[in-house]
């Protein structure tokens, strides 16, 4: 029996697997009925939202980090392991496998989600081990030998584990490409500051600054998504190296860096980014012109790290209007 498009949609709406479609912004433009039962909303209210939004916070920069940078880089992501963020009820773990396909001119992502439940499983197994263990331990004096080896066993596992657990805590708070901070850290280092800035009333204790690569797209479209890593790894390594004390210099999404600059007003913060913009223009791109933009502004009482990026940001798009490769106050 032959099957038409109203079947088919219809079956993938029911599909035993999460569906999505994503556009090349990162938006949610449809989901199968599977994954809107499972976030527990229906598929239109989840229609429009940025498809991160899916996630759990740390599983957010996995997808962003890993699986969104893969999608760009190869054009396809295999089982990467995220959680859901259930409205209500405990994250829901998930295989999470992606396609970009082109449809009509536009970039689109095919994502797939597979509802993983053996890393749960495990734990259960583990804890009913160990209450055996210690059941056995009580019986039988004949255990005790091999339990004892049980146990280097699993100190050894321990001690596995916490390397994993500070590796992926690094990797939480650090943009793979570049391995310079990300977004999360940017967060935490901010608002670090406006607190003590907050703690000493200081108007202009420290500054902010926002860079985007100007016209990057131009460089990917026309040198390939290689020369425009190779750009934003250059672009990093010079960000470090214009780095003093307490400075923290972060990738904070695409081509878009931050550079966060302790006890340091707008006047000082101002010649050092525009220092900063001379060696990226006097810098040897390989045949590439490479210039950024900046947005600056200072620390204000009464500031939360929201206001700050969005004045910052404001600041950076004032730049752009006004020529680019420049800076430009907020």
């Amino acid at each position: 029996m032959p099957i038409g498009p109203t079947e088919l949609a219809h079956f993938w709406d029911l599909a035993p697997s999460g569906h999505a479609v994503i556009d090349e912004h990162g938006i949610l433009l449809a989901t199968n009925r599977t994954l809107a039962d499972w976030m527990g909303e229906p598929a239109a209210a989840l229609a429009g939202r940025p498809a991160s939004d899916l996630f759990t916070s740390t599983a957010r920069v996995l997808y962003l980090g890993l699986l969104a940078y893969r999608l760009a880089e190869r054009g396809r992501a295999e089982e990467v392991h995220l959680e859901l963020a259930v409205l209500g009820a405990p994250p829901l773990p998930v295989l999470c496998s992606g396609r970009r396909i082109r449809y009509r001119g536009a970039h689109l992502i095919l994502l797939t989600l597979q509802e993983f439940s053996r890393k749960h499983a495990l734990e259960k197994e583990m804890l009913a081990s160990r209450q055996a263990s210690e059941r056995v331990l009580s019986q039988r004096e004949a255990a005790i030998a091999e339990l004892e080896s049980l146990g280097r066993t699993l100190e050894a596992r321990r001690l596995e584990l916490e390397a994993i657990n500070q590796r992926l805590g690094h990797e939480a708070t650090t943009d793979p490409l570049t391995g310079l901070p990300n977004r999360r850290r940017l967060d935490e280092a901010l608002l670090g500051a406006i607190r003590h800035g907050e703690s000493r009333s200081h108007h202009g204790s420290f500054s902010l600054a926002l860079l985007d690569v100007d016209h990057f797209k131009q460089i990917n479209d026309r040198h390939g998504h290689s020369a425009g890593d190779r750009v934003l790894a250059r672009l990093a390594a010079l960000l470090e190296a214009t780095l003093r004390g307490d400075d923290l210099a972060a990738r904070i999404g695409g081509e878009e860096f931050a550079l966060l600059m302790p006890h340091t007003p707008m006047p000082a913060a101002r010649s050092a980014m525009q220092r900063l913009l001379e060696a990226i223009r006097a810098h040897d791109w390989e045949g590439l012109r490479v210039t950024v933009s900046s947005g600056l502004t200072d620390f204000r009482p009464g500031d939360t790290p929201q206001t700050m990026l969005e004045r910052a940001d404001r600041a950076l798009y004032a730049a752009k209007a006004a020529g680019r490769d420049r800076i430009a106050d907020g």
